[in-house]
């Protein structure tokens, strides 16, 4: 297997636990550089800065912290540390990212800034702990190589492991439906405070990510970089003729 140059960032800020799990973890991959955001940057999906200056730590050999989101980190490890990587990844993120999730991850969101740079990108995330990622972490990526899933940009692969310590196995999985309810609740001087209510895990799809996890097994899904689709285009075109 090829030593590769590996980028890896999250969205629960540097020095957080998960991502020190994950360098330990894919350290044995290759060469790991690591850009993390300064602070906790959780829901801020590809969100980027502009109009802001950003500010650079150098916190060791091969790691810095940005003030900044994580598809800012992304962006700045890809282009101004002048090494050319074959693989970003993003996490551990403490708190599963599946179903609806995804469109809020910050985790996801660095793995997307990473596909317009047509880099391969994997985003991890664990709820509970990180036992189940470490006992499961070298079965995924012989998972991934094995079927050679990192040869196209055109997706990146969303993992997350089970509450269950003992993995039962590994699932390419979809993305699963799930009816939540979202809600504020009120706080002292005109504060409110995002809650969020999961909606029911029965009758789930038994390949959908949600199952999956909340049933022993790793998630593999495959996620696009954009809300385009051509298939739904070519289909309303037909379906509504329009020319």
């Amino acid at each position: 297997m090829k030593m590769m140059k590996i980028l890896l960032v999250n969205d629960d800020g540097y020095g957080s636990k998960g991502i020190e799990t994950l360098k330990e973890l894919i350290s044995p991959y290759g060469e790991v550089y690591v850009v993390a955001p300064e602070h906790a940057m959780s829901g801020k999906s590809v969100a980027i800065t502009i109009y802001e200056p950003l500010k650079v730590r150098k916190r060791g050999i091969d790691e810095y912290s940005l003030d900044g989101t994580p598809a800012d980190c992304v962006f700045y490890g890809l282009t101004h540390l002048g090494v050319e990587f074959d693989l970003v990844v993003s996490g551990i993120n403490y708190g599963h990212n599946i179903s609806y999730d995804i469109m809020h991850s910050g985790t996801c969101g660095a793995c997307i800034e990473a596909l317009i740079f047509k880099t391969p990108a994997i985003a991890f995330s664990s709820e509970g702990g990180f036992i189940s990622a470490k006992n499961g972490f070298r079965q995924v990526m012989d998972y991934i190589f094995k079927h050679d899933l990192l040869s196209s940009t055109d997706y990146f692969l969303n993992v997350n492991f089970p509450f269950q310590e003992e993995v039962k196995g590994i699932v390419f999985s979809s993305l699963s439906p799930r009816n939540d309810n979202r809600y504020f609740v009120e706080g002292e001087d005109d504060s409110i405070f995002s809650k969020r209510k999961l909606g029911p895990f029965e009758d789930l799809e038994k390949h959908g990510d949600v199952y999956l996890v909340n049933n022993g097994y790793i998630s593999i899904t495959p996620l696009l970089k954009t809300y385009f689709s051509n298939d739904l285009y070519e289909k309303i075109k037909k379906e509504k003729k329009i020319k």
